[in-house]
């Protein structure tokens, strides 16, 4: 017991030198695990404990300057850079806003992104391991939100739909040990959320889409023990469901148009084929201008003015849905570059640091992030360049107050992730001293 007494003290020294609370947990079960094996090292040398145990104390070295020495290393990790491309973003798209319809509801638009700011900076400073460690909590987070999307309290509920993949990463994260058993309970959660989300709409396409990524990853990864195939398949049963019920309830001329918008270029194409027609008359630097006599089967007449300066005047909600196609029809292709660029390299690095987390939670919590991120950024810009029929939000740039303020809350969960992740693993304490060799030699 006096050994393990002396351990004790010389461990808590070091880890009164350490400012970052949640590190001291991690250093003090690595620092006793390495003293311990130094001391079982020179009792199997032929001394006494306590002579072991001192030799073992005095060979890791001072208490006060390794506890420095870990200080300097067990820091969260501050996101600035990350953080600073969010607030880039938000403002990119109030300038856009300013300069495409003249701000709009500016004020508005700016309370709304005050808001998600401090939303994104409370999941920032929060720990991201409360979402594992207090499951019931987030559930009934979670049922109250499904609540608020069944259109209860406001028409801007579905954009809630967001939220689901990142509760289904936490679901699978409670399940992961669980086989088929667990792989089946989601499957049934799955489906029930992609109900909700709402059949046959962009929210149940960017829900499935992002939520089977995340559930084949975990499947992939063998979280769950099974037959990585026979898993996959068991899967993918809502989405054979989803495919019957669209096949039978669905409307084929909608689905006619996504992949020929001609074919009905009045009706559902209409957007589309404006939209490329824009995109033909625009330059690479400049504004677009389309001729005097406007295509068939189209009756618009600039008039006098050989510009059409105004798309939102023929293009169904062009200053929210289709803000890309109106900065290349007024600006020119290389601002669509420039800003694709910025969003893309944001994805990159965003992705790069989620499979660098060496914890299950951290993982799954930061990919449900980055795939509902990617997934609006995609489908926006195939709306904008005449694909599909109608996209979620461009994130934290196109004009959308709700979706707005549930990204931001979103990725301040994410960034909470790439801040204190790296004390996290599947064991949940991460390495923090050397191998004893390196120690004790």
């Amino acid at each position: 017991m006096s050994s393990l007494k002396n351990i004790t003290d010389y461990v808590e020294l070091v880890c009164q030198q350490i400012r970052w609370k949640k590190a001291r947990a991690r250093v003090s079960v690595e620092m006793k695990c390495h003293i311990e094996d130094g001391r079982d090292f020179y009792i199997a040398q032929g001394l006494d404990e306590k002579a072991a145990t001192h030799q073992a104390i005095a060979d890791t070295g001072d208490a006060t300057q390794l506890g420095t020495d870990f200080d300097r290393v067990h820091r969260p990790k501050p996101q600035w850079g990350m953080l600073g491309a969010v607030v880039a973003f938000l403002a990119l798209g109030i300038v856009l806003s300013l300069l495409i319809h003249d701000g709009g509801d500016l004020q508005r638009r700016l309370v709304f992104t005050a808001i998600g700011i401090v939303v994104m900076l409370a999941a920032y400073f929060v720990d991201f391991t409360v979402l594992g460690r207090r499951p019931m909590t987030v559930l009934f987070v979670f049922l109250a939100l499904i609540f608020l999307s069944l259109g209860t309290f406001t028409s801007h509920s579905p954009i809630l739909a967001l939220t689901f993949p990142l509760f289904l990463a936490i679901c699978i994260y409670q399940l992961k040990i669980r086989g088929y058993l667990g792989i089946s309970i989601i499957c049934i959660g799955f489906f029930v959320l992609m109900i909700i989300a709402g059949s046959g709409t962009v929210f149940n396409t960017h829900f499935f889409v992002t939520g089977m990524a995340i559930f084949l990853v975990a499947i992939w990864k063998n979280w769950f023990g099974v037959n990585k195939i026979i898993g996959s398949l068991i899967a993918l049963v809502p989405f054979y469901i989803v495919t019957i019920i669209s096949i039978i309830w669905g409307n084929p001329a909608r689905a006619a148009a996504i992949i020929n918008p001609a074919s009905d270029p009045l009706g559902f194409g209409f957007q589309s084929v404006m939209t490329r027609l824009a995109l033909s008359y625009s330059n690479f630097v400049g504004h677009g201008g389309f001729p005097r006599q406007f295509p068939y089967p189209f009756t618009f007449d600039p008039s006098l003015n050989p510009y059409v300066t105004s798309l939102a005047d023929f293009l169904p909600d062009a200053t929210s849905n289709l803000l890309l196609t109106l900065i290349i029809y007024r600006y020119g292709w290389l601002a669509f570059m420039v800003i694709m660029a910025a969003i893309l390299g944001f994805i990159a690095i965003g992705f790069m640091r989620c499979f660098k987390q060496r914890s299950g939670l951290g993982f799954l919590v930061s990919f449900a992030v980055m795939a509902t991120f990617t997934f609006q950024v995609v489908t926006y810009v195939l709306i904008n360049l005449g694909i599909g029929i109608s996209p979620i939000s461009l994130p934290l740039i196109s004009p959308g107050n709700a979706a707005t303020v549930v990204n931001m809350g979103l990725i301040g969960f994410m960034l909470s992730v790439f801040r204190t992740g790296e004390l996290e693993t599947d064991e949940g304490v991460a390495k923090s001293v050397p191998p004893r060799d390196s120690v004790f030699d």
